[in-house]
């Protein structure tokens, strides 16, 4: 167990998609969700990376381009982002042709 998470049921989704690629999970009546780790990769050089609460952007980064055409990051928040008691969470990125997204962290029920 990561010392910032203390108590709370661990979570790891991953997505694959051709265009856009999106990483959720569903919210729970009573749940809040706590977003620990993200990352993504795409083929699209500028692409966004969303962390969403519900429809609402909480975190986003736009990937700079590279040489080699493929852009990976990889985040650790040092304090968990919280959501809403009972909302999804998700990690998005858009792509040309693959994108992957990564969420974790752990929820914790009231």
């Amino acid at each position: 167990m990561s010392p910032k998470q203390q108590r709370g049921t661990p979570f790891s989704v991953t997505a694959t998609h051709a265009t856009a690629a999106s990483a959720s999970l569903a919210g729970v009546a009573g749940t809040t969700h706590y977003i620990t780790d993200i990352s993504v990769s795409t083929d699209k050089a500028g692409a966004l990376m969303l962390v969403k609460q519900g429809t609402t952007v909480i975190w986003r980064i736009q990937l700079a381009a590279t040489a080699a055409g493929n852009l990976a990051f990889t985040h650790t928040f040092s304090s968990p982002l919280k959501g809403a008691s009972g909302a999804l969470v998700s990690v998005e990125t858009d792509s040309t042709s693959i994108g992957n997204a990564n969420i974790a962290g752990f929820s914790l029920t009231a």
